[in-house]
């Protein structure tokens, strides 16, 4: 089974005022900044922020659907 520690969820999704571009707020467990998950796999990355120690949010250009509870895991050591 997939570690959970390293995982990040989508918690919420907001449309933000352009189209196509979306914010979403991630949360996880364990001693992570947001950058060092899989980003990449929302979309076109366009920033990133930690907002505390377990969450964050992200801005991306829309590539496919994302929906809450979508799970991410760690950037592969080779990233």
């Amino acid at each position: 089974m997939e570690n959970i520690a390293d995982t990040a969820f989508v918690r919420s999704i907001h449309k933000d005022v352009c189209q196509d571009i979306l914010r979403i707020n991630l949360k996880w467990r364990g001693n992570h900044e947001i950058s060092a998950f899989d980003l990449d796999r929302l979309g076109n990355v366009m920033y990133y922020v930690n907002e505390t120690e377990n969450t964050g949010w992200v801005i991306i250009q829309k590539s496919h659907l994302v929906k809450p509870v979508d799970a991410m895991t760690l950037r592969s050591v080779n990233d």
